[in-house]
């Protein structure tokens, strides 16, 4: 079964299927405080690679979130692998750059490992020796789908409930304006091969832990708003207090993506190493895939993010005003339209 139509150059799509025929033990690594996509994206590759004989191994440098730890696979994460591992081939899922490896991809790999990546961010540097990046999809299981069908391989329905939680974690359960015809018919192929949507549904977008929602109670308290530009901050302190470990972002630049007034959001997380996390959300027709990379980290368009060095008011100093750039654009434009 064809699942979508790639817009992927043939080229590419050729010489990643070869590559995955040719070798046999791949590492598939998974970013850091993983989501969906690249969880959901790596269970479904690592299945298809079962199926062709391969001996898959994952690897994730923090712990696999609660509500996506339930997919066929999940509980074969490892957190590191050596310099040595018994590997002939690494492909880096969902990530834009090697950084995103969390430190697991090795520098004695290079020359000697090949590696693959796959992807759909538009800021991702082509930092592989095959490089499958798709950076008009609306998530990284699009592109793998599409390889999967290069090699062949038929799709079960284990395979379809690893896709549909990556497909539908990306676009927020189909409502990120990326959300296309095509988009909807590969979630409909997918239940049609067995999928679980209901079950992804139930586990992955609507469940929120205890601890999750006492953090976001946090901080809703901390939230503030001016004109256009919505933003919270979560100390250090508090996170310590609630028993948040650094790996997990409470998934708090969704929540704020729902402040109606806002056309950009930002969420602030003080880490344990002096730096702080930020989450960037924008509403259509508004880009902070810009403001991401110019302090060094990367996303969409509506969805990126990066680490800060400082304490949460250097991290304001620094992003809000790029934030307020960004809105100040988007009115030149809109008073540059003819009437």
């Amino acid at each position: 079964m064809t699942m979508i139509t790639s817009s992927l150059p043939a080229e590419a799509l050729h010489h990643a299927a070869a590559l995955l025929q040719q070798r046999r033990r791949p590492l598939l690594i998974s970013h850091p405080r993983p989501d969906g996509d690249t969880i959901g994206c790596a269970l479904a590759l690592r299945l298809a690679l079962l199926q062709m004989g391969k001996i898959p191994s994952l690897a994730c440098v923090h712990p696999i979130p609660e509500n996506i730890a339930y997919l066929p696979g999940a509980e074969t994460y490892v957190s590191d692998v050596p310099d040595d591992a018994d590997i002939d081939l690494v492909i880096a899922v969902d990530m834009s750059d090697l950084s995103r490896t969390g430190g697991i991809y090795k520098d004695s790999w290079r020359g000697t490992l090949p590696l693959l990546v796959i992807d759909h961010h538009a800021t991702n540097d082509a930092f592989g020796d095959v490089n499958l990046v798709d950076p008009d999809a609306a998530a990284t299981a699009l592109p793998l789908a599409a390889l999967i069908d290069a090699l062949g391989l038929p799709l079960t329905g284990d395979m379809a409930t690893c896709l549909l939680a990556a497909v539908l974690t990306d676009t927020r359960g189909l409502r990120t304006s990326n959300t296309t015809p095509e988009v909807l018919r590969f979630v409909g192929q997918l239940i049609e091969a067995g999928g679980d949507y209901a079950g992804v549904m139930e586990n992955t977008l609507d469940s929120v832990p205890y601890r999750q929602m006492r953090g976001w109670a946090v901080a809703l308290n901390r939230l503030q708003l001016d004109g256009e530009l919505a933003w919270a901050t979560f100390p250090l302190a508090e996170k310590i207090a609630l028993g948040i470990e650094d790996h997990d972002d409470l998934d708090l630049g969704n929540l704020l993506s729902r402040v109606a007034e806002a056309k950009v959001m930002a969420t602030f997380l003080e880490m344990r190493d002096g730096t702080v996390k930020v989450s960037l959300r924008s509403r259509p027709g508004y880009n902070v895939a810009w403001i991401a990379k110019a302090l060094a980290g990367g996303g969409h368009h509506q969805a990126a993010g990066c680490s800060v060095t400082g304490d949460l008011d250097a991290a304001q100093a620094r992003v809000l005003p790029l934030a307020r750039e960004e809105l100040a654009k988007r009115l030149q434009k809109s008073h540059a339209m003819p009437d």
